[in-house]
């Protein structure tokens, strides 16, 4: 259950391609965020989320965190400063997605993560989207000249790093020692393991991911042009459109 040779290499995989030091694998991308809410979360706290992100994980802390006396809010992804004014004692988390789910928006990141690391809360970012090759989620270019990075990082692993979307599996990656314990020591307790077949098969699409993120974003962008034209369209949602 908490892991075998099979597993242990895919999490070094990850925590490679994501520039981390550790990572845990769960058995979906909302148990990613299951686990790290879980982790870090007590009664009495507050988590904050932007209100793009991932329908499921927003359900998650409308029901049972709610129930176990953790409150959360919404922010605005594309206001920094809003989120800033937000944080307050009881904000323990902020979670971050780039670019939004469904509405594809994507947020100015190092601003977000400044205004929670000021105020000495931890982020977690769904980086599904960004699959580790779009960009280092543990080094994003700051205003100031040098680089910030989110405290977890979050993937599901459903999605490109499988390759053919025939199995379920997520990711949950840090740089910190002692945060990655936390998260180990919750992930041992709620009892999340993966198949060694299903970590296989990741493995196995990895090397391609590079080659097969380009060609999808190649396609993508080529699409939301071509509809972007289209009389029956009212507006095309595409992170690399301007509009």
């Amino acid at each position: 259950l908490h892991g075998t040779p099979t597993t242990f290499t895919l999490e070094e995989r990850i925590a490679t391609l994501e520039d981390g030091l550790q990572t845990l694998l769960v058995p979906s991308g909302l148990a990613s965020i299951v686990l790290v809410d879980s982790a870090l979360l007590s009664a009495g706290d507050e988590v904050l989320i932007p209100d793009n992100a991932y329908g499921p994980g927003r359900e998650f802390a409308r029901s049972e965190m709610a129930r176990w006396g953790v409150a959360h809010r919404l922010y605005d992804p594309a206001d920094p400063a809003a989120l800033a004014a937000m944080i307050g004692p009881k904000t323990k988390l902020v979670w971050l997605e780039a670019a939004g789910s469904v509405t594809m928006e994507f947020p100015d990141l190092p601003a977000l993560v400044e205004a929670a690391r000021a105020r000495g809360v931890p982020t977690a970012l769904d980086n599904t989207w960004g699959a580790g090759v779009a960009f280092d989620p543990f080094a994003l270019p700051s205003a100031s000249g040098g680089t910030v990075g989110v405290d977890i990082s979050v993937q599901a692993l459903t999605k490109y790093p499988s390759g053919g979307a025939d199995l379920l599996m997520g990711s949950v990656t840090t740089r910190d020692d002692a945060l990655h314990q936390r998260v180990k020591a919750a992930h041992m307790r709620v009892g999340f393991g993966v198949g060694g077949n299903d970590a296989e098969l990741v493995l196995r699409s990895l090397p391609s991911l590079p080659l097969r993120y380009e060609a999808q974003a190649r396609a993508g962008v080529a699409l939301a042009k071509w509809w972007a034209k289209r009389p029956e369209v009212a507006h095309v949602l595409h992170p690399a459109l301007p509009g």
